[in-house]
């Protein structure tokens, strides 16, 4: 019952993180936001999206350095969070 309880929990800390990791990719600025998904969810390399774009790879390599940077403030906070979530076994 208690591992049962725990993995309720770990799922209702998962569906947490991913719902505030998934809402702050959306307050991205919109460029940074493009590309992240393009590189992240589409698995795109930073030349197929700067060719895909019509911008530099200096320019992909910019916007997911800013992305990035802007989701590890954001989701530091929920930091413990993510510790709970893997100390329960998620």
């Amino acid at each position: 019952r208690d591992a049962q309880e725990s993995r309720g929990l770990g799922d209702v800390y998962k569906r947490q993180l991913e719902s505030e990791l998934i809402r702050n990719i959306e307050e991205l600025p919109l460029e940074c936001r493009t590309v992240f998904k393009k590189n992240r969810f589409e698995q795109k390399k930073y030349e197929e999206i700067a060719i895909e774009l019509n911008i530099s790879v200096n320019t992909v390599k910019y916007h997911m350095k800013k992305a990035l940077s802007c989701l590890q403030q954001r989701m530091e906070k929920y930091l413990k969070l993510l510790v709970l979530y893997v100390f329960l076994g998620n």
